[in-house]
């Protein structure tokens, strides 16, 4: 095994030396035409108070200046001490898991934690996480709250003003009906671990997990390839394989909220509805896939459907221009396209079945809207 994770690193890029001091953190960045946010980004990891940490920063074939920006950094990074590999990938994947278990594969951190390319970490981030980390001998850490700036505000101010969080206007976001007060450790029940998955109360996004790498590597945890969320499904895995599973209030992570995101940038209604149909049927099979592995699920079926059902719904609600687009897409269309992405002997009906669903709840939308209105008068 040592010897296939060598050749391909070698393949990719130059192995740091073996005299060289391994690092407590390995962090994580898949890199797509992020020029505008990238220096921010890098900045905030120059910033640490910890240095004992690498960053691998693996780039989707860019066709901006991603990659020119990446490159400035190495060096200011190796004067601090730091390390900063920039890895290119020769054809774009189309999905920003692939240069995650890229770099995933090539980290030797004791510690995975991940970055998006238009986001910031906070001075003390990498500190808090790894003192939480040991202290608690934990496998995964899950941070319930983060920032939230204005991707327009930010662009305005510097990083350091950024950072010290009083010259941007910034929220706080919680995950969760209730706001957690101290680091707590998740019953090493599987049922409990995912009622808590279920009721929100788990953030399940990339960033919010900071793990051990030995843990990733033992249990095969990777990244499912799926057009969207396939941090959704790697962070599932995590819930119900660690051993121990802490989650945390502190708030290290700075999200930043911006038009220009892969999330927020998709104006073709067609395109936009195709892509999350497709999502939900990688989804279910990677679930299945993964749910097959653990008895409980064979045992409580009722916990299996309802980590589908969950899924339906989040893809559902991910899918930030639904509204505008059933306004777009013509009611003979939905069910045309939904055919073309289901496959199978039952994709008439799992068409009728997501066209009649999500069709209930734009009508629900609209009609909390028209009481809304009615209570305004």
């Amino acid at each position: 095994m040592a010897k296939n994770k060598n050749r391909q690193r070698k393949t990719t890029q130059p192995v740091t030396p073996a005299t060289e001091k391994i690092p407590l953190v390995s962090v994580i960045i898949p890199v797509f035409n992020a020029e505008k946010f990238l220096p921010q980004t890098l900045e905030s990891l120059l910033y640490q108070t910890m240095t004992d940490f690498e960053v691998i920063a693996v780039d989707d074939c860019s066709t901006d200046n991603s990659i020119a920006v990446l490159e400035s950094f190495v060096p200011k990074f190796a004067s601090g001490g730091g390390m900063l590999h920039v890895i290119k990938l020769p054809t774009n994947s189309g999905s920003p898991e692939v240069p995650r278990n890229l770099a995933v594969n090539f980290s030797r951190g004791k510690y995975l934690a991940f970055l998006d390319n238009d986001d910031l970490y906070t001075p003390t981030a990498l500190e808090e996480l790894t003192t939480l980390a040991e202290k608690f001998q934990a496998d995964v850490i899950n941070t319930t709250a983060f920032f939230c700036f204005d991707g327009a505000q930010m662009s305005k101010a510097t990083t350091e003003e950024i950072l010290k969080t009083n010259h941007v206007v910034i929220s706080c976001r919680n995950v969760g009906a209730v706001k957690l007060q101290s680091p707590t450790e998740v019953p090493d029940d599987i049922a409990e671990r995912v009622k808590l998955w279920l009721n929100n109360d788990i953030h399940w996004t990339t960033w919010a997990s900071f793990c051990k790498r030995d843990f990733w590597n033992i249990n095969q945890i990777r990244f499912p390839i799926m057009p969207v969320s396939g941090d959704l499904l790697a962070n599932f895995y995590s819930v119900c394989l660690a051993k121990k599973f802490l989650r945390v209030p502190n708030v290290t992570y700075i999200y930043r909220r911006h038009l220009d995101s892969a999330s927020h940038n998709e104006n073709d209604a067609d395109k936009h509805f195709r892509k999350w149909l497709r999502n939900l049927t990688i989804g279910f099979k990677e679930f299945d896939k993964f749910m097959k592995r653990i008895p409980f699920f064979d045992e409580r079926q009722d916990y299996r459907f309802a980590v589908f059902n969950w899924f339906f719904f989040k893809c559902i609600d991910q899918a930030r221009h639904f509204a505008k687009d059933y306004e777009q897409i013509h009611s003979f269309m939905l069910n045309r396209i939904a055919e073309q992405e289901f496959s199978g002997d039952d994709a008439v009906f799992a068409a009728f079945l997501f066209n009649t669903t999500n069709l209930q709840r734009f009508h629900i939308a609209q009609l909390q809207a028209a009481a809304n209105n009615v209570r305004r008068q």
